[in-house]
Formats: C-alpha cells, sequence, structure tokens
C-alpha cells in the first residue's frame, strides 16, 4: 500500500523539484516533504507492530450447508462413477429381482386358476344334476299305472334289471326323500352332515332289502 505522502524528486535545470504524491500539497518543500514522509513511515510501522495473525484464520472452509449447488453436484457426479464390475453386479440384481418378480406374479396366476377351477366344499350342484327333471317327472306321471302283478314283485337292486315302471317309482322316490331333506331342520344347519346321514340310512335300507 502506497503511503499518502510519497513524492519523488525531479531534477530541474536550476534546482531539484518535488513532485508531491496523493495528499501532499504542491506548495510543499523538500526538507519538509522529507520529515513528513519520515514521520508517516515510522507511525505506519508501528500500527501492525504488536498484532498476531494466525495462519490457519485465513483459510476459509465452507461447511455442508455453505456449499454451492454446484459444488454439491459435482459431489454427487463424482461419488455416481462405479467400477465396471460393480455396474455390471448391480444389473445383475436388478436383473434377478425382476425375474423373481415374474415367478411370483405367474403363481399367483396359476393359484387363482386353481381356486376357481376346485368346487366348494358343499355344492348341490352335481347332486341337482344328478336328480331326474321335472319335465321327465311329469312325463312318467302321466303315463298308465303299471299291472299290480308287476308292483307286488320285489324290484331288483341294480337300475339295469328293473322295469320301466320300476325305475320311474325309483325316480319318485328319490325326489320325494330329496325334498324331504331340503325341508328339513338339519339340512338348513348342516347340509352335508344331513346328505351325509340321509344316504347312510338308504345304504342300511337297500342293504336289508338284499
Amino acid at each position: 500500500m502506497q503511503s499518502p505522502c510519497c513524492f519523488s524528486v525531479v531534477p530541474s535545470h536550476s534546482s531539484e523539484r518535488v513532485v508531491p504524491g496523493p495528499g501532499l500539497s504542491p506548495s510543499l518543500s523538500l526538507p519538509a516533504a522529507r520529515v513528513l514522509c519520515t514521520e508517516w513511515a515510522v507511525v505506519g510501522a508501528g500500527v501492525f507492530a504488536g498484532t498476531t495473525i494466525d495462519p490457519s484464520a485465513l483459510v476459509q472452509r465452507l461447511d455442508l450447508d455453505a456449499r454451492s449447488v454446484a459444488s454439491i453436484r459435482r459431489g454427487a457426479e463424482a461419488k455416481a462413477v462405479l467400477p465396471k464390475k460393480e455396474k455390471l453386479k448391480l444389473r445383475r440384481e436388478r436383473w434377478l429381482q425382476k425375474i423373481e418378480a415374474i415367478k411370483l406374479a405367474e403363481q399367483k396366476r396359476q393359484a387363482e386358476r386353481r381356486r376357481r377351477a376346485t368346487a366348494v366344499v358343499g355344492d348341490l350342484q352335481p347332486l341337482r344334476d344328478a336328480l331326474p327333471e321335472l319335465l321327465e317327472l311329469e312325463a312318467g306321471a302321466r303315463r298308465p299305472p303299471a299291472r299290480r302283478r308287476a308292483a307286488s314283485k320285489p324290484r331288483p337292486a341294480e337300475l339295469s334289471r328293473m322295469t320301466a315302471a320300476q325305475r320311474l317309482q325309483l325316480l319318485e322316490e328319490e325326489r320325494a326323500r330329496f325334498r324331504e331333506l331340503l325341508a328339513s331342520p338339519a339340512y338348513r344347519a348342516s347340509p352335508l352332515l344331513a346328505i351325509g346321514q340321509q344316504l347312510a340310512q338308504q345304504m342300511q335300507l337297500d342293504g336289508g332289502q338284499l
């Protein structure tokens, strides 16, 4: 820093001429200018004579909150650079995760298809399909009654050996039993248990007739 009392002496033809610096009066003589600059040098040297500055205090460090967005982005880009082996490993892990997700989805679809294909326990639709239709029973009711001689004979246990009248009679009996079963309180409480008991009783009756 240049002191405000700096001057230069320029020789001229007759005598030396003082060229004042900034802060000096142009009319200042050479001896006065020298005395003034000497005093200024002494005062300026003593301003910072007892001052001790730690070099570490001159170093500025930016913490995380004071960093700029550009520096943060540069740090993130530097961390994102991975070796080729790490990239291949990450890519392989992502592929394995995708394959596992596809397998789980396929297993769920197969389980859903099996669940829909499995008949619900307690479904009476197969039993209803096995029973005679109402039209068949009405058509059989319009037929003329069988002879008493044929009715008096014992009915065979096998359906293939029965006559048409015996088959119709068996169907009517089964239809009546089924109606009674549907109207019974036991069927309302537990349909499967009531059907099982009815079948067991019918098997005992058929075995006794044999």
